[in-house]
């Protein structure tokens, strides 16, 4: 029973691993290496072999955890070694069996211990008796609808991919099913989820458009009149504010600001300290048409980081301030050629915080 929890953190950590293939792992065809575990999986009914590589999620050592020495703990790295450190007694004690799901029983018919491969099908010890022992925080039972299938893990994992790609049947069959048996055995079954997954997509997207923080866009013939207190109110600007933007005092680089010592960064009302980077990201940013040759070089870098970097890293660096780029653009898309030949003609050079211009992953 206690291998219930194993198999099932490892089907949702290898959501292109098949129960069987996981299920017929042998100690040799596990490899560990110093970035991860390499896996030799065997799908019998696809008479396929293939090996498989599943990276460490981090490069930190345990050192205090006696029971676990290795790098990330629900990682399938981490996963792994917990599980052969849970069976290595029984491995021990029966040396001939090389199942990494090795399980001890009594035999009634010798009157002693035995080992074998856990098949999960014994009375008493199935994923549905397993699945009644948990509790949620309250003491009940968990409401998990029938039929308790472990099956069922892999296809919540392929209804995660269908929702999060979308596209075409062979995009979301991926590399672990042919199209025809993706369309009949999976397709129909994640129908409703992948329109349920796109409306509450749609819904997270339209609230989190409204209450975003997003710079503010002055235009050319507002520029002139910013000091007055009828377009300075229209923009949420104070007078004082207003007039220390159009004389450049609060010029952060590539955006002015209402209030340096205000920042949404940080509580301690000191001087922002993430500006120019961030400013994109900042209800206090206020841009002037004058200054959209440095944001359209702005977003050339950011492109160019995007070719550059692992996409994971780029969205969680990058990737806010490309669409809060994209929503200032789009409210002045005619000027963004003349933005463009200017920052050309006059030679200008982007100013941005050493961290923001490697290429490379730290």
């Amino acid at each position: 029973m206690d291998l219930h929890a194993f198999r099932i953190l490892l089907l949702l950590g290898m959501s292109d691993t098949t129960p069987e293939e996981l299920h017929d792992l042998k100690v040799p065809d596990i490899e560990f290496t110093d970035g991860g575990v390499r896996l030799v999986q065997q799908k019998n009914r696809a008479g396929r072999i293939r090996a498989d590589l599943h990276l460490e999620q981090t490069s930190r050592r345990s050192e205090v955890d006696p029971y676990f020495a290795g790098g990330g703990a629900w990682d399938v790295p981490g996963l792994l070694r917990r599980l052969l450190a849970v069976t290595a007694p029984a491995r021990d004690a029966f040396p001939s069996e090389p199942w990494l799901f090795l399980a001890v029983d009594y035999r009634k018919d010798t009157g002693g211990l035995g080992a074998a491969c856990a098949e999960f099908t014994h009375d008493q010890r199935r994923f549905t008796h397993w699945i009644a022992l948990q509790q949620d925080r309250e003491g009940r039972a968990l409401a998990i609808s029938r039929p308790h299938d472990v099956r069922r893990l892999r296809k919540t994992a392929k209804v995660v991919r269908a929702v999060v790609l979308g596209g075409s049947l062979s995009d979301l069959a991926g590399d672990d099913h042919h199209v025809e048996i993706y369309r009949g055995h999976y397709a129909h079954g994640t129908t409703a989820h992948v329109l349920a997954g796109q409306a509450i997509n749609r819904s997270q997207q339209w609230v989190f458009q409204r209450v975003a923080q997003k710079p503010v866009l002055v235009d050319a013939a507002a520029e002139p009149q910013l000091e007055e207190r009828e377009v300075a109110e229209a923009l949420g600007l104070t007078s004082t504010e207003a007039k220390a933007i159009r004389t450049g005092e609060l010029d952060m680089g590539l955006t002015h600001c209402r209030d340096p010592y205000d920042s949404p960064h940080r509580s301690d009302g000191k001087v922002c300290h993430v500006a120019p980077a961030m400013c994109m990201l900042c209800r206090n940013a206020v841009i002037f048409t004058s200054q959209l040759p440095r944001l359209v070089m702005l977003s050339d870098h950011i492109e160019r980081m995007r070719a550059a970097l692992p996409p994971p890293q780029w969205q969680a660096v990058w990737g806010r301030q490309a669409a809060a780029l994209q929503e200032v653009f789009t409210e002045c898309a005619d000027l963004l050629p003349a933005a463009r030949q200017q920052a050309l003609d006059l030679g200008l050079r982007l100013d941005l915080p050493l961290g923001q211009r490697t290429e490379f992953d730290r």
